[in-house]
């Protein structure tokens, strides 16, 4: 008897934002309580970026750029709505990235290299 194959149902935004939360969070293991309430919150928010990101591209990369925009007697082309919620996305992912990144745990060789540059420049103490 041949397997037969089961067709998988497609994620919904639920099961992908919480997927991509599954591969975010283990970037923030080592992070303190206090900041990993307001953290967990901006995780969420990445995930959502990421899967609206993913859908407004598929939505860009099947229509045109332009498209044919009409109001009253006047036709003219502007930008794809699409594009515009894009651009408008990206910008708002981007500063989130940047704000996350901030707030990952620094290593051990980071903080080695901090100490050794704060005993380099604290000034030595005069002799008596």
């Amino acid at each position: 008897m041949a397997k037969e194959k089961v067709k998988k149902e497609p994620l919904t935004a639920d099961e992908k934002i919480s997927a991509e939360i599954r591969k975010i969070k283990p970037l923030f293991k080592n992070i303190d309580k206090d900041r990993k309430r307001l953290l967990d919150k901006q995780i969420y928010q990445l995930a959502f970026l990421q899967i609206t990101l993913d859908r407004l591209t598929d939505e860009v990369n099947n229509s045109d750029i332009l498209e044919d925009f009409v109001q009253g007697s006047q036709k003219f082309k502007r930008e794809n709505s699409a594009l515009k919620s894009y651009n408008a996305t990206i910008k708002n992912y981007i500063s989130l990235v940047k704000t996350l990144c901030e707030m990952l745990p620094t290593t051990e060789t980071e903080l080695a290299g901090q100490a050794l540059m704060s005993f380099v420049a604290t000034p030595k103490k005069a002799s008596k």
